[in-house]
């Protein structure tokens, strides 16, 4: 009797252990994000194709990139959330542009702006800069998460979302801007 109780529970054991392990894969859409970050980024910076990396694309994988950027297009265009955080974006750069060349802003790691220095500046800068930093950060918040909406990716994957983009903010960013490389490892541009 104790023989077949010690089985019953190895076997127990062995299904617990066998379900415990199971895990769940949640699709996400690296490259839509990447296509949608490089989008939207480039928009808000308004850099044209010639600014941005050169390409040595066949014309095979040109199309596949017409087609890619068309429904990248398509998202931005048909979101009206993602609309207006871009043209916030757009209008409020020109304002962070210098303070980002002086390096006194930096690209993090996590997506966001981070205010890395304020030497030189007066008063009513100090506060300027503050405020145009929260604003580009909220919007920027605000992005991720429509973004993630549009493509369907669950809340819990935002932070994917954020890499993503980080990468591109700091691939676009002006010369002289502090760019996050690693955790708390901040490198000039």
């Amino acid at each position: 009797m104790n023989v077949n109780r010690h089985h019953g529970l190895w076997i127990t054991a062995v299904l617990f252990l066998v379900t415990a392990c199971v895990t769940v894969n949640i699709y996400f859409p690296a490259a839509e994000v990447r296509k949608a970050a490089e989008d939207i980024v480039k928009d808000v910076r308004q850099q044209t194709p010639e600014q941005g990396e050169k390409s040595s694309q066949s014309p095979i994988s040109s199309l596949f990139s017409v087609r890619e950027a068309h429904a990248a297009v398509e998202l931005t265009i048909s979101n009206a959330t993602i609309r207006q955080l871009k043209e916030r974006m757009k209008k409020r750069f020109p304002s962070l542009e210098p303070y980002m060349a002086r390096g006194l802003v930096g690209e993090g790691l996590n997506g966001f702006l981070s205010i890395r220095s304020l030497s030189g500046l007066g008063l009513r800068q100090k506060a300027t800069l503050k405020k145009l930093v929260d604003a580009e950060n909220r919007d920027r918040k605000a992005l991720y998460m429509a973004v993630a909406q549009a493509l369907n990716i669950p809340s819990s994957q935002i932070a994917r979302v954020q890499s993503i983009f980080a990468l591109q903010w700091q691939k676009t960013a002006p010369k002289g801007s502090f760019i996050e490389k690693k955790p708390g490892k901040w490198l000039r541009k």
